[in-house]
């Protein structure tokens, strides 16, 4: 039975990928070299004749042998660079949550004795940044949308009637404390997260660990020490949604497939946004995030690319 290989420590990752980098410059050296001393004999092959064109061809086929080897032994060094790297990245990523994790929650706990500052807050749920933005909350609503059959499906069908979970939107109006800079920080912070697409984490009355921004709204008063936002979320679950229904001899519950969905799209216009389409096709910002490739719900798209909108 083999033995199971330890795993590398990070001074060895470290050592590894020095080693490996080395050995991909001096491969690179090498085929520089030798591509050199080719295009030279190639050029005088050409005006060459008898057995000094049969004697350039032997060095030509050589050089071309060696050149191939180096090349081979080349992707295998960047290969084997590429995953030291790759194992190095994920264990520092991997240090990085678990301090950001420590951090947050030191700093929920430093705040949770604090008086008059309000202890609703956001952070990232991956945890890729240790920031939290505390808040006092006035109003939080939630609001659960279920996509039911309005009517019996024909007779022989999989299910007599199904429904399916749609949405799940939080609304909440809260106060930022604090001096106008550290205001402004936090709703800054806010914007990024929105504009990022970030998933975020929500603990207030209502707590909610995946959810993505779909409005973000500030209003000033001179006569308020505290900076009043309004924001929406909208829960989401990147799993695979399933329907249930009942059937329609036994009455027993079956997993059916989803419906085939009919695919629209639109070309973007000069100064589109995810936040106009959202308006124009009653739809929501996170779920145009969600069907395309471009991320940022606050910047404006590309002219005349093609967006999903249904």
């Amino acid at each position: 039975m083999s033995k199971k290989k330890k795993a590398l420590t990070d001074k060895q990752l470290k050592a590894d990928i020095k080693k490996e980098s080395g050995k991909v410059a001096h491969e690179s050296a090498a085929i520089a070299k030798l591509n050199k001393g080719l295009a030279k004999d190639k050029k005088a092959y050409e005006k060459a004749s008898g057995t000094t064109k049969a004697s350039l061809k032997k060095r030509i086929d050589k050089a071309n042998k060696s050149v191939k080897a180096h090349t081979n032994a080349k992707s295998k060094d960047n290969k084997r660079l590429k995953t030291y790297k790759s194992t190095l990245a994920k264990r520092n990523t991997a240090a990085k949550v678990t301090a950001n994790k420590s951090k947050i929650a030191q700093r929920i706990a430093t705040n949770r004795s604090k008086f008059n500052v309000g202890h609703a807050m956001l952070y990232r749920t991956d945890r890729h940044s240790s920031a939290v933005v505390f808040m006092s909350s006035v109003p939080e609503s939630e609001d659960n949308a279920i996509q039911v059959t309005p009517n019996a499906l024909p007779k022989g069908e999989p299910t007599a009637t199904h429904s399916q979970q749609t949405e799940k939107d939080i609304s909440i109006t809260a106060r930022i404390m604090g001096t106008d800079a550290q205001q402004r920080t936090a709703f800054n912070q806010l914007l990024k997260w929105k504009a990022e697409g970030c998933e975020m984490t929500y603990k207030g009355r209502i707590y909610y660990k995946h959810c993505l921004f779909t409005a973000l709204h500030r209003e000033y008063n001179k006569q308020e020490t505290a900076l009043t936002i309004t924001f929406s979320l909208q829960f989401i679950d990147w799993s695979e949604l399933k329907t249930s229904g009942t059937n329609a001899s036994g009455g027993t519950k079956n997993k059916t497939k989803n419906k085939k969905v009919n695919k629209k799209y639109v070309t973007t216009k000069q100064g589109t946004t995810y936040a106009s389409l959202a308006t124009d096709y009653n739809t929501s910002i996170a779920k145009l995030v969600s069907m395309n490739q471009y991320k940022s719900a606050v910047n404006v798209l590309p002219y005349g690319v093609k967006i999903r909108v249904a």
